[in-house]
């Protein structure tokens, strides 16, 4: 009997179709599952001047919901601290940025929202 694929598989499936739509509507891919002490980006890309921090979702069902929903205030946060990690590292901190939310369905259909959420100003240095 095989065994049921980990989550870690299912999210590197849903990721590397994720890519494949971004690069085919023009993005460049910067860097995949970039992590630090705070948490992990599962994608980075750039596309027309903007950094755009994508975080993937792999949808177990066919109905992908409420977008507002697929990420949470809390994992929010947690990616924005990370995206200034990132954009400090980089020396990219006067770049405009921009937080998506791709999400794969067990079909392989892709639903991409971008500018998902925003930084509170508190957030954002």
């Amino acid at each position: 009997m095989a065994s049921p694929r980990s989550t870690r598989e299912k999210g590197g499936s849903g990721e590397k179709i994720a890519r494949k739509h971004l690069r085919a509507k023009g993005y460049r891919i910067l860097d995949v599952n970039y992590r630090t002490r705070i948490g992990e980006i599962d994608i980075i890309a750039a596309y027309s001047g903007i950094v755009v921090f994508i975080e993937v979702k792999m949808s177990t069902g066919e109905v992908f919901g409420d977008p507002l929903s697929w990420v949470p205030p809390w994992k929010q946060r947690r990616i924005i601290r990370v995206s200034q990690e990132y954009l400090i590292r980089n020396r990219l901190n006067d770049s405009q940025v921009r937080y998506d939310v791709v999400a794969v369905d067990p079909a392989r259909r892709v639903c991409h929202v971008e500018d998902a959420f925003r930084p509170l100003d508190e957030f954002f240095m």
